[in-house]
């Protein structure tokens, strides 16, 4: 799979506090080598729909969203649980933890919301599963005939706090959250981020595409998904 994307920011701050596994993993963090775009020189064989937005040949999924994307709390947690932190408080936490934690933020291969509930921090293998999705998603656009667009990255780390505030608001929070270990995010399934706007993809097909993306990564035991429908969202929890 062709990585057609430079990298993101790596989080150099806390690098004092990384192990030597951990510092492999941020060490691929926007280092992996740029393949030549061979695969990407086809005809354009999108076309326009009637409200005037782009169509991509995009073969569609071996089934429904909610039949191949059905990992649960109950699935999610024993791989946030291994893999994450352990729950912060607040951000002042995030100093004195078994296993640090990196800050992301909008760069080439993803585009991050403005988090209400949430902060811009993952573990390190979290971080590079999310850049190596959006690296895998804007090759498969551009591999369809499309123009460069990103995935958007709507929820990070969560607080206790953040938690209990959200379970005031949303129906489909948990109180065990796998968001309050580091190792998960979410991204939208309606909103994607256009580097042209003059050149707008419809966005049924955009899903689609991030579909077979997570439908790869997921059959290659590097991450567990859920499709929300009242989040609108992917749920996302690195393996």
């Amino acid at each position: 799979m062709a990585l057609c994307l430079q990298s993101c920011k790596k989080e150099k701050q806390y690098r004092d506090y990384f192990d030597k596994s951990q510092l492999e993993v941020i060490a691929k963090l926007g280092n992996r080598p740029k393949l030549p775009d061979r695969h990407l020189e086809m005809a354009d064989t999108s076309w326009i729909d009637d409200n005037g937005m782009h169509r991509l040949p995009v073969y569609p999924l071996p089934g429904t969203y909610k039949e191949l994307f059905q990992d649960y709390n109950d699935v999610q947690i024993p791989h946030a649980t291994r893999n994450g932190i352990e729950p912060i408080q607040n951000f002042h936490d995030a100093y004195h933890l078994r296993q640090p934690i990196v800050k992301i933020a909008t760069c080439e291969a993803y585009y991050l919301d403005s988090l209400s509930h949430s902060m811009p921090f993952l573990v390190p293998k979290a971080a590079l599963v999310l850049e190596e999705i959006g690296c895998a998603f804007a090759d498969s656009v551009k591999a369809l005939g499309g123009s460069a667009y990103r995935i958007v990255v709507t929820s990070c780390t969560r607080s206790n706090h953040t938690v209990q505030k959200l379970l005031k608001v949303n129906r489909n929070a948990s109180a065990r959250s796998c968001h309050m270990f580091g190792t998960t995010f979410d991204l939208s399934w309606t909103h994607f981020e256009p580097y042209n706007n003059d050149y707008l993809i419809n966005n049924e097909d955009l899903k689609n595409i991030l579909g077979h993306v997570l439908l790869d990564f997921q059959s290659k035991n590097r991450c567990t998904v859920l499709h929300e429908r009242g989040q609108c969202c992917f749920h996302i929890t690195v393996i």
